[in-house]
C-alpha cells in the first residue's frame, strides 16, 4: 500500500479543517477526491505530503510512519500544489539541479534534460520560471515532481487555470505514471477530468472524506449527479 491515512485530523484555532479523513492508495490507483472550495482538500494534500504536520491521526507512506519520519517518506514523494515549490528567479535546469542534488538523482543530466523535453519546456530551460505562464508553469511543476522516480504523486486541484492543451497533458502523464504502479491522489472539483482519470472516487465535505465508487461502479452522468446533490447548500 502506497497510503495508508486513518482518522486525520487538522485543527485551526476552534476549527476543525480535516476531521478524522481515512485513505488508502494503492499502487497503480489514482484516487481523485472531488469537493468545493473551502472542503478541505488542499489541507489534507499538505498533511499527505507532511508539509503540514495533523492534530491528529495516523498517516503511513510505503510503511513508514510519515508523521515521525516525514524526512524518510518525502523521497518517495511528487507534489504538485498551488504554492510553487521552486525558485522564481532560477530557470527550470537550475532548479531542477537543486532538488535533483538534495534527492540525490542519479544520471540527473539525462532525467532533467528527458524531463523537460516530455513536458515541452526544451525551448525554456534556461528561461527563469517568474515570466511562465500558468500552463508553463504548471509543466515545470510536473517535471520537478517526477525528477526522482516518486512512487507516490500529490496532486492538489492540477488542472485549475489551464488551457485545453495543458489540461490534456496532465490527464496524459498521470495516466502513464498510474501505469507505471504510481500511488496517485488527485483533488478537483472538475468531475469530468477528475472522472476522466481517476480509478476511485471520493467526496470532501466540511472536512470530511466519504467514499463514493470505484470507476467501475458508477458513470460519469451518475458522479456528476451525485456530486452536484452532495453540494446542495455548500460553497462552490
Amino acid at each position: 500500500m502506497r497510503i495508508r491515512a486513518s482518522q486525520l485530523t487538522k485543527d485551526f484555532g476552534h476549527r476543525s479543517i480535516v476531521k478524522n479523513a481515512s485513505l488508502s492508495v494503492h499502487p497503480g490507483e489514482v484516487v481523485t477526491i472531488f469537493g468545493p472550495n473551502g472542503a478541505g482538500k488542499t489541507t489534507l494534500i499538505n498533511i499527505l505530503a507532511t508539509l503540514l504536520r495533523p492534530t491528529s491521526g495516523e498517516l503511513e507512506i510505503e510503511d513508514t510512519d510519515a508523521i515521525a519520519d516525514a524526512s524518510r517518506v518525502r523521497k518517495t514523494l511528487g507534489v504538485v500544489i498551488h504554492e510553487h515549490l521552486a525558485y522564481p528567479t532560477f530557470s527550470p535546469y537550475e532548479n531542477l539541479k537543486f532538488f535533483g542534488q538534495m534527492y540525490e538523482v542519479k544520471e540527473f543530466e539525462h532525467r532533467a534534460m528527458t524531463l523537460l523535453a516530455e513536458v515541452g519546456l526544451q525551448r525554456f530551460i534556461h528561461e527563469p520560471l517568474h515570466i511562465f505562464s500558468r500552463g508553463m508553469t504548471q509543466r515545470f511543476m510536473i517535471a520537478r515532481a517526477l525528477l526522482h522516480a516518486p512512487s507516490v504523486l500529490l496532486l492538489d486541484e492540477p488542472f485549475s487555470g489551464l488551457d485545453t492543451s495543458a489540461k490534456q497533458f496532465v490527464l496524459e502523464r498521470i495516466t502513464q505514471e498510474r501505469q507505471k504502479g504510481t500511488g496517485i491522489v488527485v483533488t478537483t472539483h472538475n468531475t469530468e477530468l477528475g472522472y476522466l482519470v481517476g480509478t476511485r472516487f471520493l467526496f470532501m465535505m466540511d472536512g470530511e472524506l466519504e467514499e463514493v465508487a470505484q470507476k467501475d461502479e458508477i458513470t460519469a452522468e451518475t458522479l456528476l449527479l451525485t456530486y452536484e446533490e452532495r453540494l446542495v447548500g455548500k460553497p462552490i
